[in-house]
């Protein structure tokens, strides 16, 4: 009887593996519905693992849940799975985008760029990509390639530019962004929610993150200046530079008010999340944005229903619940232990600043093809139950290399993050194609050179002790 669960259990190990691979692949096909199809995949894992697998002993043992209960069923336990806290940071950005895109601040913004940059092909190179990266800080990914790349094919238009360079530029800075603060890109809420015993503020984990991410930006600003040097050398005609002269920023806002009151809600949203830091604060970053919620619509007087409808991305929120049932299940198959246990052994009994060293390398090397073909969110999930797997006390240095390297893989191909897809779908409806291959093949340089940069950030803060 043992030895027939114990093939039952292998069986049910193997299915799993092959239905999340399958899973996966699927979500690379042009044309498919994720989140349909990351539903399909949570459910069928989920009725396997509970037919063929120990469920409690998975839960228990590889996902270091707590002894569970008798009176606790498979619904409740898998529910578990699923970072409410992430959830909740996912729907109420998406809210806060809605109330200040509605409010015309995003266009307010282009126009003003465009206007101090004279239409200049390497400032505005530079302008779209630092607005970019301010505002993928504190809104997700998604929402920043929406807002700012669309924006950018109207002012490439304007000017008659080729919106290539200026297109990936911003779809780059919407992954390069999102590191300084723990709410700014999926990979980054799930580590930082899912290890609170770490002690991570939302100050400390940017005071972490700022300075890689800025050398990122100055590496690929200087990678785009050299690689599209042709186009960015174009000369702005006198006539160009007096109609951009004539610019009215102001123009097409309908009440001036919304412009200020957008500030004071992403000004508000901002020091809330400071607040999250101090020690003893009852709030955390989740409430924090959900209160930010409130706060702004009791600020542009609306109501909750018409952004609940038009706000909220339920697409992606169904998306990301499936995905964390998916990947928590594939966990507590075992599937992950191989890679564990290789860590593991690379650490030994004594964790040692060498073995510390090696594990970031290794989490460097592997982090970056597995975000780039499976999607950051994926790697970023499997990465952050490894290292809950690994012993206690790790460094802190350590524990952002995961975090780094659950992200820049993304910028590795389409398929790693939904911001790269849609930068090249922006592209082709606008008559300016780029294949997979030819993208890969122009951005697999700064990807790597990021990849090394990252892999040594985690080193160095490891070797200091940080």
């Amino acid at each position: 009887m043992a030895g027939l669960l114990g093939e039952l259990q292998w069986i049910g190990t193997i299915l799993i593996v092959i239905i999340v691979l399958a899973t996966i692949i699927l979500l690379t096909k042009e044309g498919i519905d994720a989140t349909k199809i990351t539903a399909t995949g949570a459910l069928v894992v989920s009725i396997t693992y509970l037919i063929l697998m120990d469920w409690k002993k998975g839960f228990e043992d590889n996902l270091a849940f707590e002894t569970i209960s008798e009176d606790v069923n498979y619904l409740e336990a898998l529910a578990k799975t699923v970072n409410i806290e992430a959830i909740l940071i996912i729907f109420s950005i998406g809210i806060i985008v809605a109330i200040t895109k509605g409010a015309g601040f995003f266009d307010f913004v282009s126009l003003y760029i465009v206007k101090l940059t004279k239409g200049d092909p390497k400032r505005l190179l530079l302008a779209l990509g630092g607005t970019t990266f301010f505002v993928s800080m504190f809104f997700d990914n998604l929402s920043a390639i929406i807002l700012l790349g669309s924006l950018t094919v109207v002012t490439c238009k304007q000017l008659d530019l080729n919106p290539e360079p200026y297109v990936l530029f911003v779809g780059i800075n919407t992954i390069i962004g999102g590191l300084p603060t723990p709410v700014s890109s999926i990979p980054n809420i799930i580590f930082f929610n899912l290890y609170p015993e770490t002690g991570m503020s939302f100050i400390k984990f940017t005071a972490y993150m700022f300075p890689i991410a800025i050398l990122f930006f100055a590496l690929a600003s200087a990678f785009f200046f050299f690689v599209y040097r042709k186009q960015l050398r174009i000369k702005v005609t006198d006539e160009k530079k007096e109609q951009i002269g004539r610019i009215n920023p102001w123009s097409g806002i309908a009440d001036r008010k919304n412009i200020w009151k957008s500030l004071i809600l992403l000004g508000f949203l901002f020091v809330g999340f400071i607040l999250t830091s101090i020690p003893g604060n009852p709030l955390d970053v989740a409430l924090m944005a959900l209160i930010s919620v409130f706060f702004g619509l009791f600020l542009f007087r609306t109501d909750l229903k018409r952004y609940l409808r038009e706000g909220v991305e339920w697409e992606m929120i169904i998306f990301a619940i499936a995905l964390f049932v998916l990947m928590g299940l594939l966990t507590a198959a075992g599937a992950l232990l191989p890679l564990t246990n290789v860590l593991t052994g690379v650490l030994g009994t004594e964790i040692t600043v060498g073995g510390l060293i090696l594990v970031a390398i290794i989490i460097g090397a592997v982090g970056l093809p597995i975000s780039g073909f499976l999607n950051s969110f994926s790697a970023a999930l499997i990465f952050s139950y490894v290292f809950k797997a690994l012993p206690a006390g790790l460094s802190t240095g350590l524990w952002f290399g995961f975090v780094l390297s659950g992200n820049i893989g993304g910028a590795l191909t389409p398929l790693g993050s939904i911001t790269i897809l849609m930068s090249l779908e922006i592209l082709k409806r606008e008559g300016y194609p780029l294949s997979f291959l030819k993208y890969v093949k122009k951005m697999l340089p700064l990807t790597l050179a990021c990849g090394v940069l990252g892999v040594a950030y985690s080193i160095f803060l490891i070797a200091v002790g940080l």
